[in-house]
């Protein structure tokens, strides 16, 4: 919560007319430990992700972090323009809680990814803008091998990101 995030959070409130929202974030997310049904925001049934607040905040954030990769890519791009240097982004893999319905990790990541949105193919359409390849972790690890209870799903998730790519071309 650094001042020009907040100052950020701030303008978005009042701008969508709940200045209210603009002060901080989920306060009721849980820690770095906790699991998803161990958090109000998270929780699968009335988790606050899946609310009007929720949408707003993880819209946010979302976009916060697609700005950034946004201005970062410019810069590297005109940086090795005509150098013959190829740009890759290295997009981690969050497979753990993959199949809880909020995808906490995901979220939690800014990577806004639910059962009924799409977090990877804003991100794969945004490198595609610059021309980027799309690095992504966790393409050898199979769902079997994975903590079941922690509901991981790696090969879920690769064919989620590699239908993104493919949109995105």
């Amino acid at each position: 919560y650094v001042q020009y995030m907040l100052s950020s959070l701030k303008a978005a409130a009042e701008a969508s007319g709940k200045p209210e929202w603009g002060s901080t974030g989920p306060t009721d997310a849980g820690s770095y430990n906790n699991w998803p049904e161990d958090t109000l925001f998270f929780r699968k049934e009335g988790g606050g992700w899946n609310s009007t607040y929720g949408e707003f905040f993880l819209s946010w954030y979302s976009q916060m972090l697609l700005d950034h990769g946004d201005r970062i890519l410019t810069a590297a791009t005109s940086t090795f323009n005509n150098t013959g240097v190829k740009i890759s982004v290295k997009i981690a893999g969050i497979h753990w809680h993959y199949g809880h319905r909020s995808h906490a990790p995901e979220l939690t990541a800014g990577y806004y990814n639910t059962r009924n949105r799409d977090g990877y193919l804003p991100i794969a359409q945004m490198l595609a803008r610059h021309g980027a390849i799309f690095n992504f972790t966790c393409i050898e690890m199979r769902n079997h091998e994975q903590p079941q209870d922690a509901l991981c799903a790696p090969e879920k998730l690769v064919r989620q990101v590699a239908l993104a790519t493919h949109k995105a071309q």
